[in-house]
């Protein structure tokens, strides 16, 4: 039970099973499961060992696939829906996805209240505190957020 699986095909075939689909085939199927910035799509055809990355990457652009303006305003949205989180961890996730964004257009405030509101086990001041400082959140976020929540002063 402690060896390691051998993998029953050679390496060669493994390899041309990669490149059976043509780059734009390749860069659908991965676009298919959410939008991509262009970071991630270069580095996803790199893995597939496409050689034709620079021509796929302009023809995705060129049809609307991929756009990094396009990709913040989704990620942002689709981040504050499901796991607020504050200014300084948005920007710091969009920085490994290849995108430098100064600063972002949200209302940091109603994200804070709402990641409170989804979790529902912190009993007092310091537990939401912490969680809220490791969801991204400043300090003045923080305490004005605490402050309303509890109803006194944070």
């Amino acid at each position: 039970m402690s060896k390691k699986a051998k993998n029953p095909y050679p390496s060669k075939w493994v390899k041309s099973m990669k490149n059976k689909k043509s780059p734009l085939e390749n860069a659908f199927h991965f676009l298919s499961f959410r939008s991509r910035s262009e970071k991630e799509m270069r580095d996803f055809l790199k893995k597939k060992e496409v050689l034709e990355i620079d021509e796929t990457v302009n023809k995705l652009k060129e049809l609307d696939f991929i756009d990094d303006k396009k990709f913040v305003r989704e990620f942002v949205d689709s981040r504050s829906k499901n796991k607020p989180k504050g200014k300084k961890a948005l920007i710091i996730e969009l920085a490994r996805k290849g995108i430098k964004v100064d600063d972002l257009d949200i209302n940091e405030d109603e994200l804070a209240k709402e990641a409170l509101e989804k979790k529902k086990n912190i009993k007092d001041k310091v537990s939401a505190q912490r969680f809220l400082y490791s969801r991204g959140f400043s300090w003045n976020v923080i305490e004005r957020t605490l402050k309303n929540w509890y109803n006194n002063d944070a």
